[in-house]
């Protein structure tokens, strides 16, 4: 009997581990939350009978995607984030630590491409094309609004186009051409190939950078700078300073350069040199009375004082066409007319010294304009190339009277607002003193803060 008893027990009690045992994994498997990969294929459920319904996968079309379906998608990603910050509440509460970090609700993009259903936010909508950060890892993807059949976005954006703007979230995308934005309760309709720039508000991320871009949608560019000192036997100071800057709205573009180079050397048996000592101011302005077509004005200053250039002005003014495969890769070619107006310091000629020697002419205008960004190269993120050349003969002697300008730069940008930049320039004019020549050569690398 008591053997028997003793059986009983121990059958009981394993009875009772093994019924604890899957209770437990039957209660974790409800409330554990996995995010579904891009990569696999998503049940989307029926709202009718909570069963599947469909298999969306990623290159298969699925028509009956609904904003319902999303909704859904979207909901398992909030339910799988919020599970994800109250254990770490927990965890800090069972530490004993204090405060507790806030919690904040995670917003989430979604938009269906080609029936996949992906999440993450907009970095970058343009006319030509959409960019996606997806959550499930790093980078983006570039996207072409003819692939994009549902977009919906939780992030507020800044929406500028054809010199007007607007703020809201994006609820949808109309025969792959235009966005549909709500703000409050008003829902307005946007042509997509109008849009000018495209930003997060500044209630969504309040940074200097991203005001500054509220603020000046319209405006890009960079500020460089550079600097050198030596000392020992010999004493060296340089200072290089650049700025360039694009504004454009519509059909209007203008473009502002300015440059300046100081060196000077001090050695212990010579006297001190100055080697350079220069300005470059340049203005244009395109007006593109078609897409590829454009008029332009232009107007340029020199000052060198080494190589003996007091002032030299030089407008322009005709016509270009531009050539672009896309935002990224273009060339423009343009044609017109100039006058250049030159003033120098005295010089010497053979023993004679010109005290106020100016030249003027009438000259022909031909130029090109190019920019060319590779993307993912090696282990870099993007490189930026761009060029800007010009050449402007003298109609009456153009072997006397020319002036000709080449200048290109090499991007690599680091983070959001800086990049490193090489910048080569070559110039070559009708300099009057035969001591310094025509040609001169220059190559900086520069500190560049974008903006």
């Amino acid at each position: 009997m008591l053997i028997r008893f003793w059986i009983s027990l121990i059958a009981a009690v394993m009875l009772l581990s093994a019924s604890d045992d899957n209770s437990t994994a039957s209660s974790f498997s409800v409330e554990k939350q996995t995010p579904i990969p891009v990569e696999q294929n998503l049940s989307i459920p029926n709202a009718d009978n909570n069963q599947t319904k469909g298999m969306i996968g990623k290159n298969e079309k699925l028509d009956d995607v609904t904003p319902e379906d999303i909704a859904k998608e979207r909901k398992l990603q909030e339910k799988v984030e919020t599970e994800k910050i109250m254990k770490e509440v927990q965890e800090r509460l069972d530490a004993g630590k204090t405060p507790l970090p806030e919690i904040k609700k995670v917003k989430i993009d979604t938009i269906t491409v080609k029936g996949a259903v992906l999440q993450g936010q907009v970095v970058e909508l343009n006319s030509e094309y959409l960019k996606f950060s997806l959550i499930y890892g790093s980078g983006s993807i570039r996207i072409d609004y003819t692939d994009i059949e549902q977009l919906m976005t939780e992030h507020e954006y800044h929406i500028f186009y054809k010199g007007k703007e607007t703020t809201g979230k994006i609820v949808g995308i109309k025969d792959h051409a235009w966005l549909i934005i709500k703000h409050g309760n008003v829902e307005e309709l946007i042509k997509i190939e109008y849009i000018d720039r495209f930003l997060l508000s500044v209630n969504e991320k309040d940074t200097l950078n991203n005001r500054l871009h509220n603020l000046f949608p319209y405006t890009k560019g960079n500020v460089d700078i550079g600097m050198e000192y030596e000392s020992g036997s010999n004493i060296k100071r340089k200072l290089s300073f650049a700025a360039h800057v694009v504004h454009k709205v519509t059909k209007h573009r203008t473009v502002f350069d300015i440059s300046y180079a100081y060196e000077e050397t001090d050695t212990v048996n010579t006297t001190k040199t100055l080697n350079k000592d220069e300005w470059v101011i340049f203005a244009e302005h395109d007006y593109y009375y078609n897409k590829n077509n454009f008029f332009f004005a232009q107007l340029g200053y020199d000052y060198d004082r080494p190589r003996g250039v007091k002032g030299r002005i030089y407008p322009a003014a005709g016509g270009g066409h531009r050539f672009e495969k896309s935002r990224d890769v273009w060339l423009q070619l343009k044609l017109g007319a100039s006058n250049v107006t030159e003033k120098f310091f005295p010089y010497d000629v053979n023993g004679t010294m010109v005290e106020n020697g100016s030249n003027s002419y009438i000259a022909a205008y031909l130029g090109a304009d190019a920019r060319y960004i590779m993307k993912s190269i090696w282990l870099l993120r993007e490189l930026r190339f761009s060029g800007q050349l010009f050449y402007m003969p003298g109609f009456e002697n153009p072997k006397k009277d020319w002036l000709f300008r080449a200048k290109g730069n090499i991007a690599l940008p680091i983070g959001e607002s800086l990049a490193l930049r090489f910048v080569v320039n070559y110039v070559n004019d009708d300099n009057p003193t035969p001591a310094i020549g025509n040609n001169k050569l220059t190559m900086n690398l520069y500190l560049s803060i974008l903006f």
